[in-house]
């Protein structure tokens, strides 16, 4: 972490980046990253992939989407991503940078970056941060706070999850501390959907595929889904906590066929290590939460894989 801070405080100009598909774990961190070292000096630009889904637009400004233009930045931050597979299009803003700084909590991180930060422990890449702004000495902006626990929040499924600890409940509690709503902010992450939204999870829960007695519960869709309800592709998230909450569920997954490619979410309930089957399939994550690109022509096809991945655990 020394090196990682020393870089920081010398740093004039810093592109920051969030893996693709970004929640709100990665936004909000890469949001937190900019303001901090904007109240430092230094010049910072959040570069995204792709528009964020509906349910993070309230965190949505001060962040451009890349076009692929050049880019020059002394140092590039890259939050919440696994691997290099999932920068996406933005790798040219890696390569050229002078430094790459790795800041990630997910068990399956390949240590791409010159400088790397991992720790799978976390519950999410913004409690890594609170800890690396306290070891800066770096008094945190009242919107920083509200972005690092936004963050926080989001990936711990407000405090409800396993991943959340004891170090997590005292990093949110410091948060609290600054001039920020909590209550709203959970409100938008977990519920706030549009009526369009909710008539589309109504017909999903009624199309849950169950295996292995129930063990395995698995819901699809793809973009002429989306269309019949009017809603954007990239606002099909979350959708695999539709199957995740059916009572007897070890494993939850959703497969969406989006844009050409066919992305799988995997979650557990229990003690199924999702990251593993996830990591077969040239993914990765978390034990019990994880996701990957299944390589297959049809829905159909990739639900078989992932079936299949779990046959050995589940059958």
């Amino acid at each position: 972490m020394e090196r990682i801070i020393e870089i920081l405080r010398s740093a004039k100009s810093a592109a920051i980046i969030p893996h693709i598909s970004a929640d709100g774990d990665a936004v909000g961190s890469c949001k937190a990253m900019a303001e901090m070292l904007r109240s430092m000096g230094a010049d910072a630009a959040v570069y995204l992939e792709e528009p964020l889904e509906q349910r993070l637009s309230f965190l949505d400004g001060g962040m451009e989407l890349y076009n692929g233009s050049d880019t020059e930045h002394d140092v590039c931050i890259v939050l919440d991503c696994g691997d290099e597979g999932r920068i996406g299009s933005r790798m040219p803003i890696v390569s050229r940078a002078e430094k790459v700084i790795n800041i990630d909590h997910h068990r399956t991180n390949t240590y791409f970056g010159d400088e790397n930060y991992v720790d799978a422990d976390a519950s999410a890449t913004g409690e890594l941060l609170v800890r690396l702004f306290k070891a800066m000495g770096a008094e945190l902006t009242d919107k920083a706070a509200e972005y690092l626990y936004t963050a926080i929040c989001s990936d711990t499924g407000c405090f409800a999850y396993s991943n959340t600890s004891p170090a997590t409940m005292r990093a949110a509690a410091e948060l609290m501390e600054h001039a920020f709503d909590h209550a709203e902010i959970a409100r938008l992450l977990f519920d706030c959907v549009s009526i369009n939204t909710a008539l589309m999870r109504a017909e999903l829960t009624s199309r849950i595929h169950s295996y292995y007695g129930g063990k395995l519960r698995i819901v699809t869709a793809d973009e002429e889904f989306a269309a019949k309800y009017g809603v954007e592709p990239n606002d099909i998230q979350g959708l695999v906590d539709i199957p995740r909450s059916i009572e007897g569920t070890e494993v939850a997954v959703s497969i969406k066929q989006m844009e050409g490619k066919i992305k799988a979410s995997l979650r557990s309930n229990g003690s199924a290590d999702v990251a593993s089957a996830a990591q077969e399939l040239g993914g990765g994550g978390h034990t019990r939460a994880a996701g990957c690109t299944v390589d297959a022509p049809d829905l159909e096809t990739a639900e078989s894989i992932i079936v299949r991945a779990f046959e050995r655990s589940l059958s």
